[in-house]
């Protein structure tokens, strides 16, 4: 098993190393849905300590997701990711204390959909961002 998690840790790392802003952002939402569907399994076996670790993971990535938007040029689609990136925090610590395992799994979906968004726009990155904010805006809970 070790080999497997050190094998598995240089592909991660070699991905990050040659990813793109977007592929980064991807990257970073694969990691949160993952943590997420931990941490949902976690309140299905009322393992404690597995919910709160994941549940720590996936709010760093969270954390990480908004530092990394920019700021100046992103305008209305910053400001609608910044809302959602607020929303699955205080989203994700409700369900947490709640041992609300629906409610962990639906910001995973949500999550996804805003993954496949940052993978479409590094597959066109001259392409307009302005189909996106409106997506992003209705994700507010």
């Amino acid at each position: 098993m070790q080999s497997y998690a050190k094998a598995s840790d240089q592909y991660l790392a070699q991905r990050v190393l040659g990813a793109s802003p977007q592929q980064l952002m991807a990257i970073l939402l694969e990691g949160g849905q993952r943590f997420l569907m931990q941490a949902a399994q976690a309140v299905g076996r009322r393992d404690i300590a597995a919910k709160a670790h994941c549940t720590n993971r996936v709010l760093a990535i969270v954390e990480e997701l908004t530092l990394r938007l920019n700021h100046e040029e992103g305008g209305e689609l910053v400001d609608n990711l910044m809302k959602v990136h607020d929303w699955w925090t205080r989203e994700i610590l409700a369900a947490s204390a709640a041992r609300d395992a629906a409610r962990l799994e639906r910001v995973g979906r949500q999550m996804g959909e805003i993954r496949q968004a940052w993978e479409q726009l590094d597959q066109k990155p001259l392409a307009s961002h302005e189909g996106l904010a409106p997506m992003v805006r209705d994700m507010v809970g």
